[in-house]
């Protein structure tokens, strides 16, 4: 969560700066954009690259305007304005990617997915869709884009295209939580065909050709240049087979959940665009150490902690569904509605909580909305003897720690200001980081 205070104060004192800062990158920028796993493909890209040996600039804390992306680059520089860095890598807000590459030459541009999210903010998906589109436009960038998604297919494009993706969906179902993960994780938000207007059709399977296809015209899932099979869900971690044409690794990721895969995906098809060996892709990807908030692991009293961001029906999903992989006895989910949440809290009511409704598991609920989120999950199905409701975060956080049993795992899944909030509050824990 970093500041961009320093960014603007920049921008506003020399608006040539973030042109100047950009240009002395050897290596060129690279922007990772879309709704969800921006902060963490970027950050398994950044470690990447640092195991190649790159010295890359990075804003790792997650302001990703322009202004926070000035900022990570003035922090950089030493005291007559110069960089010692090869490369940039940007983790960039969708509305932001436009106006960046306005003033920032990135030769490749990463698009995770395109879900809606926040459209208070940015509206539907047709807008985010264009601004990603004139982002890439701007520079000619190479785009890395996946291939599971239908609206991240029918980006535009003016340069090269690299598409990435699961090759094994199948496999998905023996995670254990007892329910068929393989069409659950299937990527849908697109039900008709841009080019014809028919229906969209998704497979269960995303071998071979197929994954989802239009049921009248050509428009299908494209081939896959990077892809992972294989895929295996533990409770605080994942292993997968990393594909790239005849090559083959298997790979060990410390981050839960298929969306973690993706993100890997995504940061791997990036590095093998400049060249890295899989070899390094893979030691890259095992040490990578997460940011806060994104699949955190730590450790309190004696208790795992995971801590997971949700902010939209797509992001709720697939964290349940990493929560119900693990099989933990105990959840917080803290609901703010606060600017930066957004302030509509609608999407709770698309996002999967269903799911939880056979979960042998206890719910805390916390935050500015939390009565909104008891009556979710009751009419998930989850009974009302599993949900206990502390509004206040602190308490919530307290009850939890002493409701689980020593060598047990909380997961936390806050919305963005809840998260903001539990970072404070984790300072006053003895915190040891898994």
């Amino acid at each position: 969560m970093g500041s961009s205070l320093p960014g603007k104060i920049a921008c506003a004192i020399d608006s040539t700066l973030l042109p100047y800062l950009t240009s002395q990158l050897t290596q060129g920028c690279v922007a990772v954009s879309g709704t969800n796993g921006k902060s963490t493909s970027s950050g398994l890209l950044a470690s990447i690259l640092r195991t190649a040996g790159y010295k890359i600039i990075h804003n790792r804390q997650g302001a990703n305007l322009v202004a926070g992306i000035t900022a990570s680059l003035v922090e950089s520089a030493d005291l007559s304005g110069q960089l010692k860095a090869d490369l940039g890598i940007f983790e960039v807000d969708e509305a932001a990617l436009p106006v960046l590459t306005k003033q920032v030459v990135c030769k490749t541009v990463v698009v995770t997915n395109l879900f809606r999210d926040q459209l208070d903010r940015y509206g539907e998906l047709d807008k985010t869709a264009s601004l990603i589109a004139e982002g890439l436009k701007a520079n000619n960038s190479t785009a890395i884009l996946n291939a599971d998604d239908a609206n991240v297919c029918n980006l535009p494009c003016p340069a090269a295209k690299i598409y990435y993706g699961l090759n094994d969906i199948n496999p998905l179902e023996r995670s254990g939580c007892g329910i068929d993960l393989a069409d659950e994780y299937t990527i849908k938000e697109v039900a008709y065909c841009p080019h014809c207007g028919k229906e969209i059709t998704y497979e269960n399977s995303a071998s071979g050709a197929k994954g989802w296809h239009c049921t009248q015209c050509t428009y299908s899932r494209p081939p896959l240049d990077v892809y992972a099979s294989e895929i295996e869900l533990l409770a605080a971690s994942s292993k997968f087979t990393l594909n790239y044409k005849q090559e083959k690794l298997d790979i060990a990721l410390p981050l839960p959940g298929v969306f973690n895969v993706y993100n890997a995906l995504a940061a791997a098809a990036a590095a093998l665009t400049m060249n890295v060996s899989l070899p390094i892709i893979k030691d890259g990807l095992q040490v990578y150490q997460t940011l806060f908030g994104r699949s955190e692991k730590i450790k309190i009293n004696g208790r795992t902690i995971i801590i997971q961001l949700i902010k939209n029906p797509a992001g709720a999903s697939q964290a349940i569904r990493a929560f119900l992989d693990s099989r933990c006895p105990q959840a917080i989910i803290a609901i703010n509605d606060n600017i930066a949440d957004g302030r509509d809290i609608s999407w709770l009511w698309d996002a999967q909580f269903e799911l939880l409704s056979n979960a042998h598991c206890q719910f805390i609920v916390s935050g500015q909305r939390a009565e909104d989120m008891v009556v979710r999950l009751k009419y998930a199905g989850v009974n009302s003897k599993q949900i206990d409701c502390y509004p206040v975060l602190s308490a919530a956080l307290k009850q939890a720690l002493a409701q689980t049993p020593a060598g047990s795992t909380i997961w936390i899944l806050p919305t963005y200001t809840a998260l903001l909030e539990l970072q404070k509050l984790l300072k006053g824990y003895k915190i040891e980081y898994a």
